[in-house]
């Protein structure tokens, strides 16, 4: 679930700690619904929106809503 992994906080010593981006993708609950959705995590150098944005694969690729 996309929540859990939005919530474990990064660790110093954590391998992903180094990396200059980090896009968390996962499920999410939407009433009795379950959707996909991803996180920006991290983004060294540039402002980020905290936001869980929700999107589908589809046959012209990722379409984010």
């Amino acid at each position: 679930m996309l929540d859990e992994m939005i919530r474990r906080p990064l660790d110093e010593g954590d391998l992903l700690a180094n990396a200059n981006t980090i896009i968390q993708m996962g499920k999410v609950r939407d009433g009795s619904r379950m959707g996909r959705a991803l996180h920006v995590a991290k983004h060294r150098g540039s402002a980020a929106s905290d936001q869980i944005v929700p999107y589908q694969i589809t046959d012209h690729g990722l379409q984010l809503g």
